[in-house]
């Protein structure tokens, strides 16, 4: 009877413990974020207010730096992907007022990447009405 008892203990177990393995492995997953590096040229696209701009866009990624060769305004400074849907950008060049900050290549931008391509995002405001977003591929092996 001992031997039935802790049988039936370890299968009455046995699910917490699947969960508990399969929750530590999808955490290392997320830790898992891919790299970039390279020259990607595509288009800034900026949604405010109802209204859409595009503007073309040229950015060279070399972990940790980048520079935006091209586009509204030419930044250059850090960038660290915190997990496999996250990127943030540091600009570190000493700017003006009077502009709206949010072109930069600067703050946290959630990132699809898919082959070659690359899609960066930013949000803006609570209901995330107007985005800021880099749509580019790469251009160079």
């Amino acid at each position: 009877m001992g031997m039935r008892m802790s049988v039936k203990l370890t299968m009455k177990k046995l699910p917490y413990i699947l969960a508990l393995l399969l929750f530590i492995t999808a955490c290392k997953k997320e830790n898992n974020a891919i790299t970039f590096s390279g020259n990607y040229q595509g288009q800034q696209i900026i949604y405010s207010n109802h209204s859409l701009e595009t503007h073309e866009s040229e950015i060279n990624l070399s972990s940790p730096n980048f520079s935006v060769l091209k586009g509204i305004k030419k930044g250059s400074g850090t960038f660290a992907v915190t997990n496999k849907m996250e990127v943030v950008f540091t600009d570190t060049n000493v700017w003006t007022a009077d502009f709206n900050w949010h072109i930069l290549l600067n703050g946290s931008y959630k990132y699809e990447a898919l082959g070659d391509s690359l899609i960066l995002t930013k949000y803006i405001g609570e209901n995330k009405e107007n985005y800021y977003q880099y749509r580019l591929k790469r251009v160079d092996e």
